[in-house]
């Protein structure tokens, strides 16, 4: 990778210093009445590319912590490196761009468009985005291709007769081997292709098409267990091997005038996931016994397709009017081969109902709208839309399987399949009214109705009012607040899915659950002079789920932000900024089982407890651009923190009784900041070639109780904790801090 980027550094190195040689080649005497014309005070200026630009030097960076998540989804390796080459060509009747970003990098980006001015225009792009997840990975797993994970079987063998003699030499034999594990990058590449295309046939005809193809290879941090007999059967945390594509296509005929306008369309997606499932290793058995599996496998995301057929149209009306239609009518299909229910080979598996999924839905989509301005001072707005996912998809029985160590064909209980489908109704009322050129008012009203299958409530029914005012014709001030109000109800019940699961009859699910809202934001920009602003926003709302006895009972957010940008001149810009957001919620719950003529703890309100949670942000960001102050240099600074914390405090009732010898502990508090400062110079030693320098500094800190070292310490027997069974065998993937340095050395060049 590095020896592709010499050798193009330096043929564009060859290429540019003939042309500069070419233009320094000029008579001398144009020359001199050049430099006689230019006043001896002003600086030298820099030249407006006609044609490209190119940034090309050498990065140098150094990281101490978590190199990964410094790195997520970036490539800032070290060493020579290629940047913002553009190269633009333009006539008449046609012109050319071709791009490209951080060549022969992980995160590299291609971009090219062509047109025929009036006549054709084709665009391409293609992107390379990283996701680099974790550079302390450990494994006892090799990959083998096609989903298979495997552990050597001397290893598996080994903690499984060391389980025969005591739990401490089990424990100490899996210590022995997480020892040795094989340290790894885990991480991940997508890659996406887009290909559009506009033909103008004429006028007042033009085909559009649109091609775009995604790829994604590497691996996926996932965790999966083997079923629920304590000791012989954990959950363990893997790299999944990840290989799919997903394929877009798109394409039109539209037909537009002064009139009106009409299209019909063709859209079409398909996944294919080659990786369809992953089968892995159980560390703690080498041989399958009913009540412990040797291996496990997991269904990953299936490969599926979908097409559908649109028609867009609008008309113009008299009075200043427009009507418009949109509809799409479409399929979902999914119709992979379902695996075998257990993988143990001690087990007889029940037998499937059938060999594949035959997952399909029939999709409707339908938009109309009406908007109208009968005099400059009224602005009317209607639109109704319609949504119809129709599950098409047979019901499947199947037998159950207590994980994947226990089956009576005897005792089992049956499992169905819940084709879930919805239709939705919403329609959008608007109106608007600028009695002053400075003033506008706005109110609104939307009325959504949602009609499912398989849920608790078979249908809601939401209204949301909604007036705002706005201010934005005036030189020196600018205003906008807006106030939302809606509330959801539900009807027909269904409490017997709650009971099929378990669930607590006042249990609701918050997606469908009653519900009251309210929203309320303002922005406003205040400029006095035409080289300073002030801006500020706030913005409160709050979820109140009033019917809600378990989940999530209510949610609260507010925001506000301040700042000012100043330039007092034109080559100095200054701007400052301060933000901050909180985020409140209340979740309620009950430890019991679920209800049996055996088991009363279920309706017993004494084992309630509650959690109350915080999210809080806050950000500061700085900038000071000084262009051309100081004679043919640039130079910009930035300087940003993001600080965030979140508390989640647990509650009970007075008279409780289930954490009487446990009592109950609160959980540490969660912190994370990223700081983050930026230094960038360039000075042009000619109109066209410049020469600069930056540094970017990052620190990142986090202290997080769910993945914290500590916390991981105390479940791993990899770290000597004979006789403590790990319920979970991790992959020493871990929330951890940075401090990055980086610096850039460029050259840049225009033509």
């Amino acid at each position: 990778m590095r020896t592709r980027t010499y050798s193009l550094i330096g043929a564009l190195l060859l290429v540019f210093t003939g042309v500069a040689q070419a233009q320094q080649e000029q008579p001398a005497a144009a020359q001199q009445t050049a430099q006689a014309t230019q006043p001896a005070t002003a600086p030298t200026p820099t030249l407006t590319p006609k044609i490209g630009q190119i940034d090309f030097g050498f990065r140098a960076s150094d990281v101490s912590g978590d190199r990964a998540r410094y790195s997520r989804f970036r490539d800032l390796g070290q060493g020579a490196y290629v940047d913002r080459f553009r190269l633009d060509k333009e006539t008449e009747t046609w012109s050319f761009r071709a791009t490209a970003n951080n060549l022969g990098y992980r995160d590299q980006r291609f971009g090219g468009e062509v047109r025929s001015f009036g006549k054709l225009k084709v665009t391409f792009d293609w992107n390379q985005i990283p996701l680099f997840i974790s550079a302390d990975t450990r494994s006892l797993y090799t990959d083998r291709g096609n989903g298979i994970l495997d552990i050597d079987n001397a290893i598996q063998q080994s903690i499984q007769d060391a389980a025969l003699i005591s739990t401490g030499a089990r424990d100490a034999a899996i210590s022995g081997a997480l020892a040795g594990a094989r340290q790894y990058d885990l991480r991940s590449d997508r890659h996406i292709g887009s290909f559009d295309a506009v033909y103008s046939f004429n006028r007042d005809v033009d085909f559009k098409f649109n091609l775009k193809n995604t790829t994604r290879n590497g691996h996926n941090l996932q965790a999966f267990g083997f079923g629920t007999s304590p000791g012989l059967n954990p959950a363990v945390e893997i790299g999944v091997p990840v290989d799919d594509r997903t394929t877009d296509l798109k394409g039109l005929l539209e037909f537009a005038n002064a009139n009106g306008l009409l299209s019909v369309g063709y859209t079409g997606s398909w996944y294919d996931n080659n990786t369809p499932f992953v089968r892995f290793d159980n560390p703690l058995r080498a041989v399958d016994i009913s009540g412990g599996t040797s291996s496990g496998l997991a269904v990953l995301w299936p490969s599926n397709n979908s097409f559908s057929f649109n028609v867009n149209g609008s008309y113009k009306l008299p009075a200043r009017s427009r009507a418009s239609a949109a509809i799409s009518i479409g399929r979902w299909n999914q119709d992979e081969k379902l695996v075998a229910p257990t993988v143990n080979t001690a087990l007889v598996a029940p037998p499937l109902e059938r060999a594949s999924a035959e997952a399909k839905a029939d999709i409707v989509s339908m938009v109309y709208s009406f908007t109208s301005r009968p005099t400059d001072i009224v602005w009317l707005n209607a639109k109704y839309r319609y949504y119809d996912y129709a599950n098409k998809t047979p019901v499947f029985d199947q037998k159950a399987l207590i994980g994947d160590w226990s089956y009576n064909p005897a005792t089992a209980a049956t499992w169905e399949n819940e084709p879930f489908g919805m239709k939705r109704h919403t329609l959008d009322l608007d109106a608007s009214f600028t009695p002053h050129e400075y003033v506008g008012v706005n109110v609104g009203l939307t009325r959504e109705d949602g009609d499912r299958t398989h849920r608790i409530w078979e249908k809601t029914a939401e209204n949301t009012y909604r007036v705002s005012f706005d201010s934005t014709g005036n030189q020196y001030v600018s205003l906008r607040a807006k106030f939302e109000h809606s509330k959801r109800t539900g009807s027909g019940f269904e409490e017997a899915i709650l009971d099929e699961v378990g669930e607590q009859p006042t249990m609701q699910h918050y997606d469908i659950a009653d519900r009251k809202r309210d929203r309320a934001t303002l922005v406003f920009t205040v400029t006095p002079v035409a080289m300073f602003d002030v801006n500020a926003s706030v913005s409160t709302g709050k979820d109140n789920y009033y019917n809600s006895g378990f989940g999530l009972r209510d949610n609260k957010n507010n925001t506000w932000s301040v700042g000012f940008d100043v330039a007092p001149s034109e080559f100095v810009t200054f701007g400052l900024n301060y933000g901050f957001e909180k985020y409140t919620a209340m979740s309620y719950s009950r430890t019991a089982n679920p209800l049996s003529p055996t088991n009363t703890t279920f309706l017993d309100p004494t084992r309630d407890w509650w959690d109350d949670q915080s999210d809080k942000v806050k950000t500061f960001s700085a900038n000071l651009d000084l262009l051309k102050a100081l004679p043919k240099t640039d130079i910009r600074l930035s300087y940003d923190i993001s600080d965030g914390n979140a508390t989640y405090v647990y509650g009970q009732p007075a008279n409780q009784t289930v954490f009487t010898t446990t009592p109950l502990v609160q959980l540490p508090r969660l912190n994370n900041k990223l700081t983050d400062g930026r230094i960038d110079v360039q000075h042009f030693v000619r109109p066209n070639i410049a020469i600069g320098a930056a540094y970017w500094y990052e620190k990142y800190t986090v202290n997080d109780f769910a993945l914290d070292s500590s916390a991981i310490n105390q479940l791993n027997p990899a770290n000597g904790l004979t006789g403590v069974f790990a319920s979970t065998i991790y992959s020493g993937y871990l929330y951890r801090n940075y401090t990055a340095n980086t610096g850039f050395l460029r050259v840049t060049y225009l033509w």
